[in-house]
């Protein structure tokens, strides 16, 4: 499609069906035609635009001319008229003005500030529609827009993937609040007044930082179903107007200055205190995490952990409320890109030496894991796409050693001899180990073991797996074996184990894992690893994140730590019930008063609390814990997200370095299970799975 980079001083892509009396007196109208249409044009309506002054500023970047631009308000702010086509009102009015006046200011890379009158949508429409459209909010903090890596390059990676985009100009809100909100809504009603036009099925909404916190209140606070968005994309969004963790400019700028609410001046007494409670109400209605209902559209969130900026916890109470309103949500929190990411991405055509891409080597996972939840989301309008059948093969991948922990069984207090130590307590086990028709097993005691998979090109590294299973069996096969395949194929040398089940012997299982640490480290040199680090998957990723938080010296620490759908909190409601009673105990055993004097029973009660304390691993995390990598899926009923959201905030309140990723399906129980083997739950998010797992290991 030929396109036409439209300058705003002579365009506005606006049929005016009308002409108002007194606008007349005010300024003479001149017509162009533009794609067939006439179109008035009042000179006087909105101040001149800046993207050739933008061009001037002579900072590397790419140009991507819209189809065309459309402004919201043809008669300024200060007409309560928007768009009339044809004698139809196809969007309201701008509600009110943001006060503010003068010529668009534009600074380098894209920035622009001052928007008022010259509100508009830049509309990027694709050679080959697929169906879908996304309008995009560029941040700024409320004071400015960034026109380029959160505007026009947008709309280059959308239109690259016959995807629509219309980049929203929208008036600055110079402390009114309710601007923007309406700027983004006549945006809707426009671009769903042309959709049929367009061959557009499906319309979502896309915000960076500011134009995240825009982008969140038009998926909460819409006004009809034309204006509700049928999906809608965060980056690294401001979310938070009442709490410590908020980006004060944003706040500011939306609701105006706190000495304006908060001076007493000449106010007298019920005036002001009435503001202070506006000002607060107003401050809490906009933390817009409160306002996530059941009918609050698919959301995808995009994040990076260290943001300085905007603090990640906005991203995080955000997906909170969603996941609670059972929406469908993804969440990608990288661990490197910073603040303002955006699409600086070198694949649109940036120039590598000039512009660098902060995000990184997470880039192809955000780009490729954005492009397939996108796809998804068209799904529902046009039928979801059958995934590949792949041909079933027999799992043949055999351990090189299998190497039992206790060789004279666990009423004998020795390991191997000279490198691990005795098995500490026995877990009064006596039944001999059964293996399910699961391919679970049950009852390991004397028979705990580990199986060895060495890595046949190996890269210095090696993980220690540890199964879930309740602490009641071991998943060993897809949260073992399959896992050990796999990395074996990045180079990473594996040891599944098959811990001893505890039974209400709550040292048991760590026991386990930390001699699986002594014997690795011992062969270490011999083996040409370098670092060893665990992963674990439900109550093996508790077991895992115990190992990482409860180790007892350098030898038993992991230097990484990967926990899959992880148990981590005792909290009811919560933790995973089944699992803790496994572990410590059940509270009525330790509760109750049958047999025991006042004293043990009372003692009884504290330690049980002690040990869900001490288990609720989120407590245990400390500066000094390993890097970890956290994956999971955000309808996951068994152990619900909140186990892991939990575990991530320590990690990054002491710290410790660290990314979480969810996905919008796939329950719980999944592992390593791969297609070529069995049903796969994540088969359609598989490739994000193991795209983000393998570059982690990569980089440590």
């Amino acid at each position: 499609m030929k396109r036409t980079f439209l300058l705003a001083a002579m365009v506005a892509a606006v049929v005016c069906a009308g002409t108002d009396a007194s606008a007349q007196k005010k300024a003479k109208k001149s017509q162009l035609v533009l794609d067939g249409t006439v179109v008035n044009v009042n000179p006087l309506a909105r101040t001149s635009p800046v993207e050739e002054k933008l061009k001037a500023k002579n900072t590397p970047g790419i140009e991507y001319a819209p189809t065309k631009t459309v402004y919201l308000y043809p008669k300024g702010q200060g007409v309560d008229q928007g768009i009339v086509e044809n004698g139809v009102a196809v969007t309201q009015g701008p509600l009110v003005s943001n006060g503010l006046e003068g010529a668009e200011v534009a600074g380098g890379w894209g920035f622009v500030s001052n928007v008022t009158d010259s509100a508009r949508i830049d509309i990027f429409l694709p050679e080959k529609p697929n169906g879908q459209m996304v309008i995009a909010c560029p941040g700024g903090g409320y004071a400015g827009l960034s026109t380029w890596n959160e505007g026009s390059y947008v709309a280059k990676w959308l239109n690259d993937r016959n995807v629509a985009c219309a980049v929203l100009k929208y008036r600055l809100p110079n402390g009114h609040r309710e601007v923007p909100l309406q700027d983004v809504q006549n945006a809707f009603r426009y671009c769903r007044h042309h959709s049929e036009d367009w061959g557009i099925k499906q319309i979502g909404v896309m915000g960076f930082s500011a134009g995240g916190h825009l982008a969140s209140t038009a998926e909460t606070m819409y006004v009809d179903s034309t204006t509700r968005p049928d999906f809608a994309v965060l980056l690294y969004p401001v979310i938070l107007m009442d709490e410590n963790a908020t980006h004060k400019g944003s706040v500011d700028n939306l609701l105006g200055g706190e000495a304006s609410w908060t001076d007493r001046e000449d106010k007298p007494f019920g005036q002001w205190y009435n503001g202070l409670n506006e000002y607060d109400g107003l401050k809490r209605m906009y933390t817009t995490y409160r306002d996530v209902t059941p009918t609050t559209p698919p959301t995808f969130i995009g994040v990076s952990t260290y943001d300085k900026t905007v603090p990640v916890v906005s991203s995080v109470k955000f997906y909170q409320a969603l996941v609670r309103n059972k929406v469908p949500a993804e969440l990608h929190i990288y661990p490197k890109g910073g603040h303002g990411w955006g699409f600086t991405d070198l694949s649109i055509g940036l120039d590598p030496k000039v512009c660098k891409d902060n995000l990184g080597s997470c880039r192809p996972e955000f780009s490729a894991a954005l492009e397939r939840w996108l796809g998804q989301q068209l799904e529902s309008v046009n039928g979801k796409k059958e995934l590949p059948k792949v041909a079933r093969e027999q799992f043949t991948c055999k351990p090189d050693k299998v190497v039992y922990l206790y060789p004279e069984g666990q009423n004998v207090d020795k390991g191997i001899e000279g490198i691990t130590l005795g098995p500490g307590e026995s877990n009064g086990c006596t039944k001999s180990e059964e293996l399910t028709k699961d391919m679970n097993l049950k009852f390991t005691g004397d028979s705990a073991r580990f199986e060895l998979y060495l890595a046949k090109n190996p890269n210095g590294k090696m993980v220690i797996i540890c199964p879930g299973g309740a602490y009641w069996f071991t998943a060993y096969v897809h949260e073992g074996q399959y896992a050990a395949e796999w990395l074996n194929s990045q180079g990473i040398s594996a040891a599944v184990l098959k811990y001893r089940l505890p039974y209400g012997h709550w040292n048991v299982p760590l026991n386990d894992v930390q001699n699986v640490f002594r014997y690795c480290r011992h062969y270490a040199p011999e083996w040409g690893v370098k670092q060893i680090g665990v992963m674990g998957f439900s109550a093996g990723g508790h077991l895992a994140a115990t190992a990482s938080t409860q180790y007892i010296d350098a030898e038993t620490r992991p230097d990484f730590s990967i926990l899959v759908y992880p148990v981590i909190s005792s909290e009811p409601g919560v933790g995973h019930e089944g699992s803790f009673n496994n572990l410590i105990g059940t509270e009525k055993g330790w509760y109750n008063r049958k047999g025991k004097d006042f004293e043990s029973w009372d003692t009884g009660k504290k330690k049980f609390e002690a040990l869900k304390e001490r288990y609720s691993l989120d407590k245990q995390v400390s500066a000094d814990t390993p890097k970890t990598f956290i994956i999971f899926s955000s309808n996951d009923y068994g152990v619900p997200p909140e186990n892991e959201v939990r575990y991530f905030n320590a990690l990054v309140k002491n710290g410790v370095p660290c990314e979480m990723h969810a996905f919008p399906g796939g329950g719980h129980g999944y592992g390593f299970r791969n297609a070529k083997y069995c049903n796969d739950p994540i088969q359609e998010y598989r490739n994000d799975f193991l795209s983000a797992m393998a570059r982690f290991l990569k980089e440590l």
